[in-house]
């Protein structure tokens, strides 16, 4: 990773709480076997990223895994939004095969193994910020529309939320705080709707993106898909999505 092309890289403090809390333990091995892992994992998203040329604004550490904003449009086609959000489960894949073949002690290789495996299982959960939403989310959008992608995806989110606090209300105050952190990352992604939504559609009014699907549909602007360029029919004639979008944007006010 080219951490010159980065403007900064983060550390939450949810990792700093936990990482103290193994030192003072006594497990130093174990904070920093974790954060070995979690950087791996991050080197997966980076490298894909990298590979279609987006820019990284940040990336932001935390106890299972990071999070890297990136600079790209929402009109991302969802094969590449899948492969990035992917790029960190397949680098703890690569890892275990990596740590296979290194001279390790037997006991240090179970360590890495059981951690690693915790780890990717947990991004592979469906909640927001995870990479399993994003993932969950790309799929969704090479079916639904814009819109009805991010309804399931945050409904999706809200109920994996729930089964995770059921399952997980017992254990320590740790659960509870990365449950807390899913609270506030899906509301935020509930109350940023409208805005993302108007990006959404402004970026398809004022770029000329090279659409791979062709679509004809009765409806309004709600039923736009990523990676589909539509055609609205309208009683006896057809109108080109970017007409319908130069309606709502080039409106003139007296």
């Amino acid at each position: 990773m080219n951490l010159s092309n980065m403007k900064i890289i983060k550390v939450n403090i949810l990792t700093l709480y936990f990482l103290l809390l193994l030192f003072l333990c006594g497990f130093i091995k174990i904070g920093l076997i974790i954060l070995f892992i979690v950087l791996f994992h991050e080197l997966g998203h980076v490298f894909f990223i990298k590979l279609f040329k987006y820019k990284i604004i940040d990336i932001t550490i935390y106890p299972f895994g990071g999070i890297t904003k990136i600079d790209k449009d929402i009109n991302t086609p969802p094969n590449k939004e899948l492969l990035i959000a992917s790029g960190g489960i397949i680098a703890q894949i690569i890892l275990f095969i990596i740590i296979y073949f290194l001279p390790l002690s037997t006991l240090t290789k179970e360590i890495i193994y059981k951690y690693n495996l915790s780890i990717m299982f947990f991004n592979i959960l469906p909640i927001i910020p995870l990479d399993g939403s994003i993932i969950i989310n790309s799929l969704l959008n090479k079916v639904f529309s814009y819109k009805n992608s991010y309804y399931l995806y945050i409904i999706i989110s809200i109920i994996f939320t729930i089964i995770y606090l059921l399952f997980n209300y017992w254990y320590s105050i740790n659960n509870y705080l990365i449950v807390s952190l899913f609270i506030i990352k899906t509301y935020y992604a509930i109350k940023n709707y409208k805005y993302l939504k108007n990006r959404f559609l402004l970026e398809r009014y004022l770029n000329k993106y090279e659409f791979k699907y062709i679509s004809t549909k009765t409806g309004n602007l709600d039923i736009l898909k990523l990676d589909t360029y539509q055609y609205f029919k309208e009683q006896d004639h057809i109108i080109s999505e970017y007409k319908k979008l130069q309606e709502k944007f080039d409106k003139k006010t007296y």
